[in-house]
């Protein structure tokens, strides 16, 4: 019985000492407050404006070229003109049609590109970012002597005392939330009634 006791002890010692060398990072917060957060997402929004102009013009430049097309369909069906001259039309529409599906598959392409281009460039602006945040979660963690930083998102509870996102926030350049220290009325006990 004596063993088991000392096993139980011994297992809580060594995990109450692990315990104390466990540290979480939201990093979603952290990315959050990074200076280049906000340009990044300025640069991401600008770029997103100027392809979805792009896109809106080709739009309206297909558009355009169907209507006409359907003008041209139309003078190809009047009976008053005579046979060779309506050939004529219905070749040319049949040539604009063909027209406007290349120029609507070369949109997509162009459009499809754009979109790859934008998720690629987001990928590489949070990578930059993370990158960052990792070096300083890292330093951080020798200076301190943490054996292991997980993710906040990863664990039901943490002592705040472990949570190190705000000190990662300020290593980073940030500013974290401030916290908000008052009391939830569910908190406080109503007033003794004076006798």
């Amino acid at each position: 019985m004596n063993r088991i006791a000392l096993s139980a002890v011994a297992a809580l010692m060594t995990m109450a000492a692990f315990a104390q060398s466990i540290a979480v990072v939201d990093m979603e917060a952290v990315l959050a407050k990074h200076p280049n957060t906000p340009n990044d997402k300025k640069l991401l929004e600008s770029t997103l404006a100027d392809y979805t102009k792009e896109r809106d013009a080709l739009r309206a430049a297909l558009e355009a070229k169907q209507a006409d097309l359907e003008k041209q369909m139309q003078e190809a069906q009047n009976p008053m003109l005579a046979p060779a001259k309506a050939e004529e039309l219905r070749k040319a529409c049949q040539a604009a049609f063909e027209g406007i599906e290349n120029d609507r598959r070369a949109a997509e392409a162009q459009m499809a590109e754009r979109s790859r281009t934008l998720s690629e460039m987001e990928r590489k602006l949070i990578k930059r970012s993370t990158d960052e945040i990792q070096a300083h979660i890292d330093a951080y963690a020798k200076e301190k002597g943490y054996d292991l930083v997980v993710y906040k998102n990863m664990v039901a509870y943490v002592r705040p005392e472990q949570d190190i996102t705000d000190r990662i926030i300020v290593l980073c350049g940030g500013v974290p939330d401030k916290k908000d220290t008052s009391k939830s009325a569910k908190e406080l006990k109503a007033p003794e009634r004076m006798k």
